[in-house]
């Protein structure tokens, strides 16, 4: 499906962000959504589904379920209930320039596995950037990341050229 497909299920009368939460509440356009996100990477050998907190864990995880694989969940700052030698932490600031910090279980990736990071909505990059560092300090590699909308820029670009970032549409602002 194409971009437009979604954007009639998208809440824009929002504050800060849009709201796609509606997608979900519609079985096939969620469905669709799914197989679109996934179709880059079909043919990607990868172990295991990141989803980043919050919308990224929905997504994720019904691609993770689907494709009959694990799913890590990055989670906000002091979401984790593990000690602090159980949970790795990065800190951040966000695109409303927030200062933000994300965590994943040590446990949760292991040496040399392949990893498919998703997320809804990526805009500055700054949260996707701070999840491959994650996956990476632990042994993963980030084989490919999949979103609904991706912003191309500056801060963005290493995730396109690096990391295979593929979205049904790319705000092209290079």
């Amino acid at each position: 499906m194409k971009y437009e497909y979604y954007d009639k299920y998208i809440n824009k009368e929002t504050e800060g962000r849009y709201d796609v939460t509606p997608i979900f509440e519609k079985p096939e356009v969620f469905s669709n959504l799914l197989e679109d996100l996934i179709r880059p990477f079909r043919d990607v050998d990868f172990d295991k589904i990141a989803g980043l907190e919050a919308l990224g864990f929905i997504v994720g995880g019904a691609l993770a379920h689907e494709m009959n694989v694990g799913f890590i969940c990055i989670r906000k700052e002091g979401k984790l209930p593990g000690v602090d030698d159980t949970v790795l932490k990065r800190s951040f600031v966000d695109y409303s320039d927030s200062s933000k910090s994300f965590e994943i279980n040590k446990s949760s990736v292991e040496k040399g596995e392949r990893i498919l990071l998703v997320d809804e909505w990526i805009e500055t990059g700054t949260q996707m950037k701070t999840a491959v560092e994650l996956i990476e300090k632990l042994g993963g590699e980030v084989v490919g990341i999949c979103s609904l909308v991706a912003h191309k820029n500056e801060n963005t670009k290493i995730l396109f050229d690096k990391y295979n970032l593929k979205a049904i549409k790319i705000d092209d602002e290079i």
